[in-house]
């Protein structure tokens, strides 16, 4: 079965959804920009000698994203800015969470900092890594 905007338990929870958001969204949004309220998500798998790491980034530019690891742990921040606005603004809908992210991705071995291959296109964070001591992937690797 397809997606049916118009079928009731979807109406319901965009209602349900709607509502919370206005709840935590009491007054002007631009007073939530500041505060590190979001964490982009992440899709990540991880095979016997390789792992890949897929970050959402939407409208966060290359410059602000910053990549460590560190033995087991690969850390992902930065920070997504709201876009500048000309005068005063009255907002209908505010859904889009704007300020600094951090996201940790515990892996199940160490893997090798050397190995850390990160591309950046399209508003998505791809992210190579080869468990420490593996050939896997590296040039004359069978």
């Amino acid at each position: 079965m397809g997606f049916n905007p118009d079928d009731p338990r979807f109406v319901l929870q965009r209602d349900v959804e709607r509502l919370l958001r206005n709840l935590v969204y009491q007054g002007h949004p631009a007073s939530h920009f500041s505060e590190p309220a979001w964490a982009p998500p992440v899709d990540w798998v991880a095979g016997e000698h390789s792992a890949r790491v897929i970050v959402e980034l939407a409208g966060v530019p290359r410059e602000d994203v910053h990549v460590r690891l560190q033995g087991r742990l690969l850390e992902i921040r930065g920070v997504r800015r709201p876009p500048g606005e000309n005068g005063e603004a009255h907002y209908h809908c505010a859904e889009i969470l704007f300020g600094e992210f951090h996201r940790v991705v515990e892996l199940p071995w160490e893997a090798d900092p050397q190995s850390l291959d990160a591309r950046y296109r399209d508003g998505l964070l791809d992210i190579q890594i080869v468990r420490v001591g593996s050939t896997v992937g590296r040039s004359g690797a069978k």
